[in-house]
């Protein structure tokens, strides 16, 4: 009878387990969603900086990327570890105790799946809730009349022209950055804290990736590792428009801001008030497109005329930077089309479905959040800029 006993419990409890388990890794995964934005705000101000500085550290003592250095030794193990965990099983299933087996893999996997559930809130999810950037900047909030657009595109387009005008340019005429990479990475984290918005005031190292290339065929060009506190970045192709805004953004994750949108605004108005020319000439480029498709959208639509800066001949420059950056890409969509052909699989694409999943996940609006309402750059021009 107590055998029977201890074996009915034995089996309850396993039950139990089953149950249980991917319940509470559900609800870590969903964690961040059922934060009240006041104590979002207080644990990223307060906690998140002292929570991730150990892994910040450790993370700064190496000069290349952990990240990238374990995905490429522990995929092969993991592949090794699945065969012999299938010939395991098969094993069991032909003389005895594969339920056992099951159970214990399936509790295993499941508390690894919690913990690290866990650690991604600890250092990533519960930022998704805190102030926007936009607010925590107190702009106006006037009506927007489609002079603020004109005045700000004319804004943008001036701040552009200039800083292009400082930097130096290859044999093709294309700008370069005007610093090394190291460099660049050290003067963005202290750009960062000089800016008015309450970011962890930890160093953090931005890592370049060896495998850039193959990187590029997602079209993913930075990466804030949470778990070890590292920024990854693209290097294969740095393109003087996006690299600086790119490299800004991953810092501000690794900062204490979670929302896509609020690490493009935080990078791109970061970057306009930087002394660098590279860095500001990166910057408002990005204002200048996103504000004249918007402001041609509107004058088409009203009858307004918009300023025809794009066919200034001060913008030659700034095509060829264009012509540039997209050379490079179009030669990666070539790859990726002949890589499809072969294998049947879109990389681009996979990686677009994955990535647009995994921040629906945690509250956010898919790939469309990487977006800053052009609304936004009006109102800080308003706001800090205007006379």
């Amino acid at each position: 009878m107590k055998i029977q006993s201890k074996g009915k419990k034995r089996t309850a409890l396993r039950i139990t387990a089953i149950v249980i388990l991917p319940v509470l890794c559900v609800a870590a995964v969903l964690l961040n969603a059922f934060i009240p934005r006041s104590v979002a705000d207080y644990y990223c101000t307060n906690i998140f900086p002292y929570l991730s500085a150990p892994m910040q550290s450790i993370s700064m003592c190496f000069h290349y990327s952990l990240t990238e250095n374990l995905v490429v030794c522990l995929t092969p193990f993991l592949i090794i570890g699945l065969v012999v965990w299938l010939v395991v099983l098969v094993k069991k299933l032909l003389s005895h105790g594969a339920l056992t087996y099951i159970y214990k893999s399936f509790r295993n996997l499941f508390i690894l799946i919690l913990i690290g559930a866990l650690i991604f809130q600890a250092t990533h999810g519960l930022n998704y809730k805190r102030t926007h950037v936009s607010k925590a900047m107190a702009l106006t909030d006037k009506e927007l009349t489609f002079d603020d657009y004109c005045n700000a595109l004319k804004w943008a387009y001036m701040g552009m022209i200039e800083a292009r005008s400082h930097l130096g340019e290859d044999y093709n005429g294309v700008a370069h950055m005007s610093g090394s990479f190291e460099n660049s990475a050290l003067y963005a984290c202290s750009l960062l804290d000089a800016f008015n918005i309450p970011l962890s005031k930890n160093y953090v190292r931005a890592k370049p990736v060896s495998m850039s290339h193959y990187w590029s065929y997602t079209h993913i060009v930075g990466m804030y590792d949470m778990f070890l506190g590292e920024v990854n970045l693209n290097t294969d192709y740095m393109s003087i428009n996006e690299y600086p805004i790119t490299l800004c953004h991953e810092l501000t994750h690794a900062k204490g801001y979670a929302s896509e949108t609020d690490c493009n605004t935080m990078a791109t108005l970061a970057c306009c008030s930087a002394s660098r020319a590279d860095f500001r000439y990166a910057g408002y480029y990005e204002i200048f497109w996103n504000l004249y498709y918007v402001a041609d959208d509107i004058a088409e639509a009203t009858g307004e005329v918009v300023p025809e800066f794009p066919v200034t001949t001060e913008m030659t420059p700034v095509y060829r930077d264009m012509r540039a950056s997209y050379i490079y890409w179009r030669q990666i969509d070539d790859e990726v089309d002949q890589i499809k052909e072969v294998l049947g699989i879109d990389i681009t694409e996979a990686s677009d479905a994955v990535n647009d999943t995994f921040l629906k996940t945690n509250g956010e609006s898919g790939v469309d959040s990487y977006h800053v309402p052009d609304s936004i750059y009006v109102r800080f021009y308003l706001t800090y800029a205007g006379v």
